[in-house]
């Protein structure tokens, strides 16, 4: 899709999810499926996380009251948007021009924070041997123009499934590791098989952990 494509896909969403269209101004398309716009009447901010084949939404992050959605799928927390700088940051590190789902495996663990990172952890994997391996084996080349692989965005893809199916509000890093537990084929499954990780077993283990933190037991 060309980025007029892509920004005429966004003011469709935020059309259909409540915003007035006539607020948004200076559109810039910040990766191959990332849109933002300012209001020019106040610092609100409007940001749609597109699939860059089809357009279709992802998720968002929306500041100020006149872009608060009235009804969307699901948002980014903001611990998940922090461990997604941190993917990016680790694909910079090893001068990647994409960002895969390795990297968004390796951005858990530097986060380190949460059930879908406390299971990981116990399951074996940390930061230096992951990050060890990426960088020995290469991440995947993956056709981004400087962004979002195609394996980073079908992760975003099943992280909001998960979180809507299990009816949270926002996307979490515990939803973007059970999404990374999904992947059929890709550069995470391949490194949860090189360190013996059991998937069904791990993702077992993280929904666990999540019910009992939101019923409050440990």
């Amino acid at each position: 899709m060309t980025h007029e494509e892509i920004i005429a896909k966004a003011v469709e969403h935020a059309k259909k999810i409540g915003i007035a269209i006539e607020l948004l101004h200076k559109p810039k398309v910040l990766e191959a499926f990332i849109v933002s716009f300012t209001n020019q009447h106040s610092s609100g901010k409007a940001k749609f996380y597109l699939d860059a084949g089809t357009g279709d939404m992802i998720g968002g992050e929306f500041s100020g009251p006149e872009f608060t959605p009235k009804a969307m799928g699901k948002q980014l927390s903001q611990r998940a948007q922090r461990v997604l700088a941190l993917a990016s940051e680790e694909s910079r590190r090893m001068d990647c021009e994409h960002v895969g789902s390795d990297h968004l495996l390796l951005a858990v663990l530097v986060f380190g924070e949460g059930s879908g990172a406390a299971v990981l952890s116990d399951a074996g994997l940390s930061v230096e041997p992951v990050r060890g391996r990426i960088a020995e084996g290469g991440s995947s080349p993956e056709v981004a123009a400087n962004g979002y692989g195609p394996s980073m965005r079908n992760i975003l893809r099943l992280s909001s499934h998960h979180a809507e199916t299990l009816g949270q509000p926002e996307i979490e890093p515990e939803h973007f590791v059970l999404g990374l537990l999904d992947e059929a084929d890709g550069p995470a499954i391949r490194t949860f098989r090189h360190f013996g990780l059991d998937v069904e077993q791990t993702k077992t283990a993280v929904l666990q952990k999540m019910t009992n933190w939101h019923s409050g037991t440990t």
